[in-house]
Parts: C-alpha cells; structure tokens; sequence
C-alpha cells in the first residue's frame, strides 16, 4: 500500500469532485489537459505561500491553506478571468498538517467551483503550499497594467489596510482582534474583475503588496504617474475603521502600504464614473504624465517615506 497515494485520494481527488466541463484529463494522470473553447485565451499564474513568511506559524493551517488559494486566486480577478483549475505543490511537515492544509483546500475549491487538477506533496522541514491556478477570458480582453491612459480615473474595489492591522493584533496576542478575520480570509474579487472586463475596463491588478507599491507597478508598465489623492485616501471606510483603533500615522501607513487585501486597482476614462461607482468602486486618484506614485494633497505632493513589502528588502 503507497501511504502517500493513498493520503492524496482520500484528502483530496474524493473530496473535489467538481471537473471543469472543458477538461479533458484531470486529476490523478501524469498531467492533466483541457480543451480551451473557441474565442477563449488561458490565464495562468503560480504563487507561492511559506510558514512564517506568509502566514504566522502558530496560525491553524487549515485557513493558511484556504487563503494561499485565495491569494492566487486574485491574480485571475486582476485580469478579469473566471477561474477554472488549479494545481498545487504542497510541501508539509508531517501528515497531520498535511490532513490540516487539505482541509482548507478543498473548502476553497468548493466555495469556487475550481476544479483541483493535479499537483505533488512531499515532506518538508517548512510547510509550503505552491498554487498554480488557471482561467478563461475572451481573447484579448486581459485587464493590463500597461493599459492605464493619461487622463484616467484610479478606482479601488475593496478593503485596504485592515489586512495588516489584523497580522499586527495577531502577532501582539490579540488573536481575537476585530481585523484578524481580514487577515485570515481573504476573498478574491473575481466576479468584480469580470464586470470590469465587461465594462471594458482594460488596466487592473490587485493589492498584495501595499497600495503605493502596486501603483507603482501600474504607473511604470504604462509610462505615467499616479497621483492618490490623500483626501479621497482617509474618507475611505477602511480607513476610517482604522482610525478607531490606531492613531492617524498607523492608520495611513496602513491603508497606503498595508499588504494582504487582495483588493483592485483599476484606471478607467471618466465617461466610465457612474457605472464605477454603482460598484461602490471608491475614486481615490488620478493618472498623469511623468511617473512613480505621488500622494497629493490639496493639490501639492507631500513627501512621505512609505513602502510596500518586499521579500528581499
């Protein structure tokens, strides 16, 4: 008997029933195939998620693995694509946590309708969970961050800030704390980035690293700047929430570079406002010719020292 084929059926392929009608192979081959319809494109992305580094280590790893697939997740909300399949790599200390990270596995390919469509585990001093996670969209309807225009509106769909504030009370004993569950439940906004595509919203990415550093990625691929606009920025509810428990510095530091909310980031021309707003899309900026991201108030940049997370800083 192979204990680990064995563990991988019963945690896993007989607990995610669910197959996307378009595949053909799926999980339990040596590699699964699909037949992508016509008029479709396939969207992929892999992310990687690490005891310590991403998740607290004393955190249950049932919701550290539910929110690695949501955070990968996310990315196909970026682009504006319906998830279908993922693929996982898990790399565990020992069966228990194993059975423990199947268990939010499985309760998010369910919550999602994704088909779990192959992967590998193996033993590890450190548990790790790799996602791969695989989607549809139109041709040529990718929301990208090089498509940004001079002159465009920036807009956020979601939560930002309060993602971090929860990691703080975790790690200060408060694990109980009212923005532990932003922390530990992430929910990628998926069917908001399909209305954007719809909309024909066509620059977009999601907030994993801060808000600033994420701009920033927006204002470098498409050569311009980004002004946010701190008076739009602190009439945020996010950011008002925050200020009921941190004090005015904290509380922006954590709205602006704060990083785990999986929120949007979009630019869209100003004919397009409205509609914005009817998705409780929140203004927060404007895109400009020049470049960075500069944070604007009354008119003037004000200088700040504010950056987003980075592995290797």
């Amino acid at each position: 008997m192979n204990h680990e084929f064995d563990a991988i059926s019963r945690l896993f392929q007989q607990r995610t029933p669910f197959q996307h009608p378009t595949t053909q192979v799926g999980n339990g081959d040596d590699a699964s195939t699909h037949k992508i319809p016509d008029g479709f494109e396939l969207v992929v992305s892999t992310d990687t998620a690490v005891e310590a580094v991403h998740w607290p280590q004393d955190m249950p790893l049932d919701i550290a693995s539910n929110r690695a697939i949501n955070a990968a997740l996310s990315d196909l909300a970026a682009m504006g694509a319906t998830p279908a399949w993922l693929w996982l790599a898990i790399m565990a200390k020992d069966a228990t946590s194993l059975s423990s990270m199947s268990d939010g596995i499985v309760q998010a390919c369910l919550t999602h309708k994704v088909e779990l469509a192959g992967g590998d585990t193996v033993r590890s001093s450190t548990n790790t969970i790799n996602v791969t996670v695989g989607g549809l969209l139109p041709k040529g309807q990718a929301m990208l961050r090089a498509h940004a225009q001079v002159s465009d509106n920036v807009w956020l769909l979601g939560n930002i800030g309060l993602a971090a504030a929860g990691l703080k009370q975790w790690f200060k004993g408060d694990k109980k704390g009212c923005f532990v569950p932003y922390f530990q439940h992430i929910k990628p906004l998926y069917q908001q980035g399909i209305a954007l595509r719809k909309l024909g919203i066509r620059c977009c990415i999601d907030i994993s690293d801060g808000l600033l550093q994420d701009a920033g990625h927006i204002a470098k691929s498409s050569a311009l700047g980004l002004h946010v606009d701190l008076a739009h920025i602190q009439n945020l509810a996010c950011y008002q929430q925050l200020l009921a428990h941190f004090d005015k510095e904290t509380s922006l530091k954590k709205v602006l570079s704060g990083g785990e909310d999986y929120a949007l980031l979009c630019t869209a021309p100003k004919s397009q406002q409205r509609v914005l707003q009817n998705m409780h899309a929140q203004h927060i900026g404007t895109c400009v010719k020049g470049d960075g991201v500069h944070l604007i108030h009354e008119g003037k940049i004000v200088d700040y020292n504010i950056k987003g997370y980075d592995h290797f800083a």
